[in-house]
């Protein structure tokens, strides 16, 4: 019988023993360099030809991976950002690996691959790729905990802070601001009040498209002027009231001024958060989140955050999750209702269990947020010529776009709005939006945990199942969308919470 060329293939095999290795890369604190550690299940060496060559994986690995995998936190369809984890545990009854205990663990590169047995290394196909976070000893194994990358966007943000001592003492070790897309009424920090100098990003921006003193518009030359390539505003003269500003902001190093959810969380992850362009990215994802929402957003990073807090902030705004894929790639996705052609099907030939959870109340109402205003104000903070659209914005922090069913509550008279505090800049990105969600929240929506005896690794979030089941009304079958993967590698079992 002819050897898997890939993983799809693989699984699908019959009757076909699977082979692991485990590739560990913890520093070694005394010897103060990366090492590279071998592992399998069963004892494995590579081929002269190979890469690497000749490498001998120790048959340590007693369980090669269990890993779980979500689209959002706290069991919730939208929302925060949570990092998928796991575990393999290998054998030290002997204590060769003691060692272990003098190595650095943390964010240290992890690789798994599975293979048919007796196959080359060339036709193992990778199922995990991440880092650990620690080791746990215990008399007979070591337990390898880990993590997917995810944990590394955990990082301060903005990365550069106000070092200058010539600088105002108001703004020392402050984060010098960034600003992606469009924004409407920031604050720019004085970091020159003897010649007025404001800056509202770190790095070229594409446009300043008002500046306000109290809300009322200066203007362009006889008011102020702007340095873009460096995101500066200098005043003409000393200022009367609050400075604020419209900004077009972030230009990469391609001068593109880059204005989707999409484009600003694929530029931020790799010129900020250590990422490989394209190299590390799932660029097929990221193109079908423009196609599917290429709406212009704005965010303002004034304040000390992470990136991670930043990349939430970008996927609720598009109604999309993020995270990374079996083989490390960072991948951000739009959430869909289940349709077409399930990639999986699971019936009572295959299920083992099925629990049907607790269903959110439809919402009636869906609010979606559009032109935040980044300084709220009061009417002592006004100038006298300000405006009354002027004024009438101001004092609200965001705008609302809305969409409605008055015939859900008579169904459900608890009902509430779903609101979205969305970065969009226009309110026509906003209302498409509202409708959208509406249609997917809108109605009853199902919530399912079922444990199947299938192949681990033949399934990934956000991919469609259907569900024939005996009971809650699955018999003729329902397509729903996997938002939670847990696989057990030594059980060939999989848990897969569903919404559908």
């Amino acid at each position: 019988m002819s050897v898997a060329t890939t993983l799809a293939e693989l699984v699908a095999k019959r009757n076909v023993q699977l082979s692991y290795i485990a590739i560990l890369k913890p520093y070694d604190v005394s010897g103060a360099t990366e090492l590279t550690l071998h592992f399998s299940d069963s004892g494995f060496v590579t081929d002269p030809g190979d890469t690497p060559a000749n490498q001998f994986f120790d048959p340590r690995l007693v369980e090669p991976i269990t890993f779980s995998r979500t689209m959002f936190s706290s069991g919730r369809v939208g929302g925060f950002s949570r990092p998928g984890f796991g575990n393999l545990v290998l054998s030290n009854g002997d204590g060769e690996l003691d060692d272990f205990a003098g190595y650095a663990w943390d964010s240290r590169e992890v690789e798994v691959k599975v293979g048919e047995f007796g196959a080359g290394i060339s036709n193992f196909f990778t199922i995990f790729k991440g880092e650990s976070k620690t080791i746990e000893f215990d008399d007979e194994t070591v337990e390898v905990v880990l993590r997917d990358n995810q944990e590394d966007f955990e990082i301060e943000f903005p990365p550069n802070v106000y070092t200058d001592v010539s600088l105002s003492d108001n703004i020392l070790g402050k984060p010098i601001p960034l600003c992606f897309g469009e924004v409407r009424n920031i604050e720019p920090v004085l970091i020159d009040s003897t010649n007025r100098v404001y800056q509202v990003s770190d790095g070229e921006i594409n446009a300043v498209s008002a500046v306000y003193q109290g809300g009322v518009a200066l203007t362009l030359t006889t008011d102020y002027t702007v340095d873009l390539t460096n995101g500066k505003i200098t005043l003409v003269a000393d200022p009367t009231g609050i400075i604020t500003a419209d900004i077009q902001g972030y230009v990469d190093s391609g001068s593109t001024y880059l204005t989707s959810a999409a484009d600003i969380a694929r530029e931020i992850v790799t010129t900020f958060g250590g990422l490989a362009d394209p190299g590390d990215l799932d660029t097929a994802s990221l193109t079908a989140l423009n196609t599917a929402n290429n709406s212009t957003v704005g965010i303002y990073v004034d304040k000390s955050t992470t990136i991670l807090k930043v990349l939430d902030e970008l996927a609720n705004s598009v109604g999309a999750f993020y995270g990374f894929n079996r083989s490390g790639e960072f991948e951000m996705t739009r959430l869909e209702l289940a349709s077409g052609t399930a990639d999986a099907e699971f019936d009572l030939t295959n299920i083992i269990e099925v629990q049907r959870q607790s269903s959110a109340t439809p919402n009636h109402r869906v609010r979606v947020g559009y032109d935040k205003n980044y300084k709220v104000m009061s009417e002592s903070d006004f100038g006298s010529s300000i405006t009354t659209a002027q004024r009438d914005y101001l004092v609200r922090d965001m705008l609302f776009e809305s969409d409605s069913t008055a015939s859900i509550r008579t169904i459900y008279p608890n009902s509430e709005e779903l609101v979205i505090e969305a970065l969009f800049a226009a309110s026509s990105a906003a209302s498409t939006e509202a409708t959208r969600l509406l249609a997917l929240y809108g109605s009853q929506r199902d919530f399912y945990t079922i444990r199947v005896k299938t192949q681990p690794y033949t399934l990934k979030l956000n991919d469609v199942v259907q569900i024939a089941f005996d009971r809650y009304n699955l018999a003729s079958g329902k397509k729903f969308r996997v938002i939670t993967i847990t696989e057990d590698a030594a059980s060939n079992e999989v848990e897969l919470e569903l919404w559908g």
